[in-house]
């Protein structure tokens, strides 16, 4: 996992865990839009990706038909529970952090494999698998 997909994903999992249950439950509605980018993403990768097979899309083929349902849950939690314009901005904070963790994951994913292209250490290449042992020091052997 790239580094800056770990701490956006470890902040995620930090908020749902720290915040009321109303704004984790705000937070999840990024899946409104979970259908169609899972459509695109499985199309993507069986075009682009030879591993991409029934074993390795099964997730996302399990989210086109389980995020509707979830969402339908969740907003209607949302919508009975943020009952106050307290609570409202609250749940709308907590979206907004969601984005920006979803946005930030993005963001590393572009500057790894598309601009500047500087993949670190660990990171899956696409071609050949995980570059670099992650316990590999790449200054050794430079003063040598």
């Amino acid at each position: 996992m790239l580094p800056g997909t770990r701490f956006a994903v470890d902040a995620y999992v930090h908020f749902v865990r720290e915040k009321p249950l109303l704004e984790a439950v705000a937070s999840s509605l990024t899946e409104l839009f979970a259908p169609a980018i899972h459509e695109n993403r499985i199309a993507g990768l069986l075009k682009h990706y030879a591993f991409a097979d029934d074993s390795a899309l099964s997730y996302f083929r399990q989210r086109l038909n389980e995020a509707p349902q979830d969402v339908k849950f969740g907003l209607a939690f949302v919508l009975d529970h943020a009952d106050t314009l307290e609570k409202q901005d609250a749940a709308a904070a907590a979206l907004t952090f969601k984005t920006d963790v979803l946005w930030s994951q993005l963001d590393t994913l572009h500057s790894a494999y598309v601009a500047p292209a500087r993949l670190p250490p660990g990171g899956w290449d696409g071609r050949e698998g995980v570059t670099g042992a992650l316990d590999e020091n790449p200054l050794r052997g430079a003063a040598e």
